[in-house]
């Protein structure tokens, strides 16, 4: 029997990684690349790591080994290439993330590609230049109380947009990706300084496993309008304050298309003996002297539109009640963690998000 390990694709909104499992047969680790440029003046990064194979080694954890199936941070030299030869190298952050600086202007109608070198194999992706045309987003949402996630009777929230379509006859491809910020309150214990608890903000992912795409040579018209809902969230206690959710609508090319397409059936297989079996979905890259080795992933070149729309505690219909609330009979380890630190949220920091309160 095939024995099936989950792997990560990681693919980029802004800063943030975005996270889809899906399985892969067990077997020698592959190379994950995930990454995108784009139009924006935006710090844009490439993401490097590889599966779990049959051969892995313990990672050490704390004070414990660990063997488990998520992908690891790989490190290399990543440099972005144009047409004419010109370089740019993006800067290691840490293990396996990468950024290009904002200096580096994407200009029209040039192709550009990947080279990353990882203990001397070279890899390339196929060279793509920004799609021409892309469409605008009018977003909404509408809260509601149904099956959610198999769970019945749930409150949540729905995003959507109302796009407007390139006036163009076909011959361009969009998808979404949403993201979603929060402001987290900590708890506010009394001092005698009166002082405040720190902001918190938190970074995630409403629903990391829809993909949302539309072929504009299936329409066959040019311009107008559709709807498409983006993502669906329960609501929470992050629904308490502001909350964002952040939408990126990328042009990219038919091949990129192709294989966010190929994922989202493999995502979307419900295991029917119709089904595809599971297998590894090859990207644009490939190992430079070995055509034969599957390197997992896609670079993308893409024209982005991003637009953002918020919640606040008055717009949500449904009670929630407030985990954090301050009382002084209520025993400091009674409150959660999240309560105490914002550090606890794997994606959070103190500062607050430059685009905040442009809206």
């Amino acid at each position: 029997n095939t024995l099936l390990k989950s792997v990560t694709l990681l693919f980029l909104l802004g800063s943030c990684v975005e996270q889809i499992d899906f399985p892969l047969n067990k077997g020698t680790s592959k190379l994950v690349v995930s990454g995108q440029i784009s139009n924006l003046n935006e710090y844009k990064y490439v993401f490097l790591s590889e599966t779990t194979s049959s051969d892995r080694q313990p990672l050490l954890s704390g004070q414990y080994y660990v063997l488990n199936d998520l992908p690891r941070p790989v490190d290399g030299l990543v440099t972005l290439v144009n047409e004419a030869g010109d370089k740019w190298d993006y800067q290691r952050e840490e293990a396996g993330k990468y950024r290009l600086d904002t200096t580096v202007v994407i200009e029209e109608g040039v192709l550009y590609h990947l080279e990353i070198t990882i203990n001397g194999t070279k890899y390339t992706s196929e060279p793509e230049k920004l799609p021409e045309v892309v469409g605008t987003d009018e977003l909404g949402y509408t809260f509601e109380r149904g099956v959610l996630q198999d769970s019945p009777d749930i409150a949540f929230i729905s995003i959507n947009t109302d796009v407007t379509l390139p006036t163009q006859n076909g011959g361009y491809y969009l998808r979404w990706d949403v993201d979603e910020v929060y402001y987290w309150n900590l708890t506010f214990f009394p001092n005698s300084f009166n002082k405040a608890p720190p902001d918190c903000y938190v970074f995630g992912f409403p629903e990391p496993e829809r993909i949302t795409l539309l072929n504009g040579d299936q329409l066959g018209t040019s311009g107008g309008n559709t709807s498409q809902i983006l993502a669906e969230r329960i609501i929470d206690e992050s629904f308490l304050s502001r909350h964002y959710f952040n939408v990126r609508q990328a042009s990219i090319s038919k091949s990129a298309y192709e294989y966010w397409r190929k994922v989202r059936e493999l995502v979307n297989n419900t295991g029917s003996v119709f089904d595809t079996p599971p297998a590894p979905i090859r990207g644009n890259l490939s190992n430079a002297s070995d055509e034969n080795e599957i390197v997992l992933g896609y670079f993308e070149v893409a024209r982005v539109t991003q637009t953002r729309i918020y919640t606040t505690r008055a717009d949500v219909p449904f009670f929630e009640p407030e985990v954090c609330t301050y009382s002084p009979t209520r025993p400091i380890d009674d409150y959660p963690k999240t309560c105490l630190r914002c550090s606890e949220f794997p994606n959070s920091t103190g500062e607050t998000p430059h685009w905040w309160f442009d809206q």
